[in-house]
């Protein structure tokens, strides 16, 4: 499989977790969006609006980062990054839901430079009000959940840690009070634990810049 994937990509970062738990071989695809190599002709092919990640398998790409661990959990069951339960997949799907829609996208990098083209603005105080707005209401959350097991729901990661771990990253660059969120730091701090997740980190990828 070939992941296109960004250093700094949140939603591509989720799915290199994935890709590494599960342990299936990838090769790592770099698709600078500073540089806007992702309105490329030949990859608005592999992702029709044009975004990362893409996951190049054996079927044809797919794009979009919820959609590719979706696959990859039916194809690549062991380890599962949803519980048996029906009850309890749906809560974290809907985790990790309330951080793929509610909060990534409305910082993200098109975003953000709408944000501040047309309004004149720092997009930094934007990203810092959304991103805190949102992680405020997910960190009673992760208190109800904590007895569960160290990570957001039970004993090992599931969907819900794939997606706060690079929210939590972006919380940081953008000056976040991240110490007022002491559950989901708890979560954190399990997953970056797992070798999985530490050479997921953007600053492991190949086309890792100096962070700003």
């Amino acid at each position: 499989m070939k992941l296109y994937s960004y250093w700094r990509s949140s939603c591509s970062w989720r799915v290199r977790i994935a890709l590494n738990l599960k342990g299936i071989p990838h090769e790592i695809v770099p698709v600078h969006l500073v540089r806007g190599e992702h309105e490329a002709a030949d990859h608005r092919a592999r992702s029709p609006l044009g975004q990362v990640p893409a996951l190049e398998t054996e079927h044809g790409a797919l794009s979009q980062s919820m959609a590719i661990l979706e696959y990859l959990e039916e194809v690549y069951p062991t380890p599962a990054l949803l519980p048996r339960d029906v009850w309890q997949r749906g809560q974290v799907r809907a985790v990790a839901e309330a951080i793929n829609s509610g909060i990534q996208p409305i910082q993200n990098l098109a975003v953000t430079r709408h944000v501040a083209a047309t309004f004149q603005g720092d997009a930094t105080v934007w990203n810092r009000h959304w991103i805190t707005r949102g992680l405020d209401r997910l960190e009673p959350v992760a208190q109800a959940t904590r007895a569960q097991g160290p990570f957001f729901f039970g004993d090992a990661p599931t969907l819900a840690d794939l997606c706060l771990v690079p929210q939590l990253y972006n919380a940081r660059r953008f000056g976040c009070p991240v110490e007022s969120w002491p559950g989901l730091l708890a979560i954190e701090a399990a997953c970056v634990g797992l070798t999985a997740f530490h050479q997921a980190h953007p600053d492991q990828q190949p086309d890792a810049e100096k962070s700003t």
